[in-house]
């Protein structure tokens, strides 16, 4: 008798050491230790994150010469948080920051945006002073971004001498990439631009990347797959919703962009200049003067680029050329 109840005592006691080793093991998952660990640090100079980490935060840098080097960490937004990466002027001059082997998932908005976060009422109407307080020389080596709840990557007005290279975007629910009215001199080297615009699969479909009234690019080497509407599109946005005095009418085209050494794989159309040029835009409030009577379309200007050595591979059109002087050459 004495001895089934040390049996049973020894194995009570058993399961309970194991239970309280799980819970401790669990606890340790969250532990406020870990949890110290993983939030991140001041974010200027040389600044290095742990491979291990998974950071529920927005990475916000606000100063130049500043470079972050991942190390393969994630930020993840659980489809709350806006931002994943901001590399924000606040409308004063910044340069020079390198953002290398990030991964950045599940943002509401956008996985990584550089602005100067200027409204568009408090622009100058000096370009150069724009220029003076928007990002330049801002490098996005080897991220990657998934699942953004609209552009994935954006490059907002102003934005300059920028690069994204080595680096894979895809599932955004708008435009993979997007480069925003005004900004030129940037490069999109060496993607992977993937199954982004789909917007759930319903009307308004968008492009791997958007071009918009922004000139003097270089996007070469790239991979584009599967997008909703197609591979690269140029335009000069109309200046939509002008009447609710947050528009900014275009002054810069999508000129002089050099889109060449691509790969184009299972896009409706892989690259397309002047995208809207015969697009009924009644329903977009435009703030530019229309072309026709009824008011439906607008000039659309994407002019003087080059576009080179693509590759197309079950693409239902190539390209399509609305534009003028655009010189088209060398694809399969």
């Amino acid at each position: 008798m004495q001895i089934n109840r040390l049996i049973k005592l020894c194995a009570y006691f058993s399961l309970f050491t194991v239970f309280s080793l799980s819970l401790f093991a669990c606890a340790g998952q969250f532990s406020p230790t870990q949890a110290k660990e993983c939030q991140l640090p001041p974010l200027h100079g040389n600044v290095s994150l742990k491979p291990a980490c998974v950071y529920p935060q927005e990475m916000l840098i606000t100063t130049s010469h500043t470079t972050v080097n991942c190390n393969g960490a994630i930020l993840d937004g659980n489809n709350e948080r806006a931002f994943g990466i901001v590399v924000n002027s606040k409308g004063k001059p910044l340069s020079d920051v390198v953002i290398r082997n990030c991964k950045v998932r599940n943002f509401t908005r956008s996985g990584i945006r550089i602005t100067s976060d200027i409204p568009a009422n408090k622009l100058s109407e000096n370009h150069d002073e724009n220029y003076r307080r928007t990002p330049t020389r801002i490098t996005l080596d080897n991220v990657e971004v998934t699942g953004s709840g609209r552009v994935g990557i954006y490059f907002d007005d102003y934005v300059t001498h920028s690069t994204l290279s080595h680096s894979v975007v895809r599932d955004s629910y708008m435009s993979g990439i997007y480069l925003e009215h005004s900004s030129r001199n940037n490069k999109i080297v060496d993607n992977q631009i993937i199954n982004n615009g789909h917007e759930s699969f319903g009307k308004g479909k968008r492009e791997g990347l958007a071009v918009d009234s922004s000139a003097y690019n270089l996007i070469e080497g790239n991979r584009f797959e599967s997008n909703g509407a197609g591979g690269v599109f140029l335009y000069k946005n109309c200046g939509e919703h002008f009447s609710t005095g947050k528009s900014v009418i275009r002054w810069q085209h999508s000129d002089y962009n050099v889109i060449r050494n691509n790969t184009f794989v299972n896009e409706p159309v892989g690259i397309w200049l002047a995208s809207r040029q015969n697009r009924d835009l009644s329903g977009f409030d435009c703030g530019d003067k229309p072309r026709d009577a009824s008011g439906k379309y607008f000039n659309d200007y994407a002019d003087d680029n080059v576009v080179a050595g693509n590759r197309f591979d079950g693409v239902k059109m190539k390209f399509l050329d609305n534009g003028i002087n655009n010189e088209i050459q060398n694809f399969n």
